[in-house]
């Protein structure tokens, strides 16, 4: 508070001066708040330093191709590049978060978790899509942040091609008279090439190709994910060991591929009872109705290396189907 004081004497001077001394004195006595206090041993300097560590490391995205079309798995990568060698401190490990600005100008922020396995402290790099549900023709911009540095703006654009509706692709589970899936018969991936260019995609039963089942009761008191075993397929456990993110044209020439010619259909037959085996093995299954999903996504080359849709290949096709199966002891 601020004082004007008039002309007085020297003695209401002095006497003034005393009583201002001898309220800062029991101002100065008096307990610190317990909010304040608290407040105080949370800003102490070791912690306060430990806050101000520097991230070392910066957000990125990665783009394998700028163009999609509607219909297929939108896939691109995010993460985080370490610039040092020093760690990447554990605080800023929950400030990822990817936005997303669709053809409409809607905007969507979505929180992206660290990658649960690996070492904590080190930089990453993991697949991200748009939700297929969500999808609409145009052009989409990312931006991609961690420890509030954000990347620059990326963009890529989904456009309606006709083509994608040529190429069909689905599971057909063996069933009985009453709809149920047969335990002893097949899950059939099958994909029909209407379209007058030639596909290619990963043999089903190479390194890479990898087909997800899932097995739930409908009253939730089971659940098991895994991936479906590949030395029970026809060719199983054959193939190269060959890696890739991307299946590409050199990929394809190097690893076992399904090759479709216009007008053909390809089938591949899967036996349910493998998928069941391989799910015992995690939890025990027991008696009863369950739900059983397979799924996976092809990567699908369309036409030649240098043709007409090589800017679009390859196109991710999600493949998925449920049925029930009832399983007996």
């Amino acid at each position: 508070m601020r004082y004007h004081l008039p002309k007085i004497s020297a003695f209401s001077t002095i006497c003034g001066c005393l009583l201002l001394f001898l309220l800062c004195v029991e101002s100065s006595a008096r307990p610190i708040p317990q909010r304040s206090a608290r407040k105080a041993e949370r800003l102490t300097p070791d912690e306060t330093q430990e806050a101000r560590r520097p991230p070392n490391g910066v957000p990125i995205i990665r783009l394998n191709k700028s163009r999609f079309v509607l219909g297929e798995s939108v896939f691109f990568w995010v993460g985080v590049n370490a610039v040092s060698r020093d760690p990447i401190p554990k605080e800023y490990q929950k400030t990822c978060r990817l936005t997303i600005t669709r053809p409409d100008g809607t905007t969507r922020t979505e929180p992206v978790g660290w990658p649960p396995d690996g070492p904590e402290d080190t930089g990453w790099l993991g697949g991200w899509g748009l939700s297929s549900n969500d999808t609409q023709p145009g052009r989409y911009t990312l931006v991609f942040e961690f420890a509030g540095q954000r990347t620059e703006l990326v963009g890529l654009f989904v456009e309606d091609l006709p083509i994608l509706k040529q190429i069909e692709a689905e599971f057909v589970f063996s069933r009985s008279g009453d709809g149920l899936a047969i335990p002893d018969g097949n899950v059939t991936l099958i994909v029909r090439n209407n379209s007058d260019q030639t596909l290619r995609f990963l043999q089903p039963d190479g390194f890479n190709s990898m087909v997800s089942v899932s097995l739930s009761k409908s009253d939730r008191s089971y659940r098991n994910d895994f991936f479906y075993p590949v030395e029970s397929l026809p060719v199983g456990g054959n193939s190269p060991a060959i890696t890739f993110d991307t299946f590409t044209w050199d990929v394809a020439s190097r690893a076992p591929s399904i090759t479709i010619r216009p007008g053909e259909t390809y089938r591949r037959e899967m036996p349910l009872r493998a998928a069941l085996a391989e799910a015992a093995k995690g939890l025990s299954v027991h008696p009863g109705r369950y739900d059983v999903t397979f799924s996976t996504t092809l990567q699908i080359l369309i036409g030649e290396k240098d043709g007409k849709w090589s800017e679009i290949s390859p196109v991710r096709i999600p493949v998925s189907a449920t049925a029930a199966c009832v399983i007996a002891r």
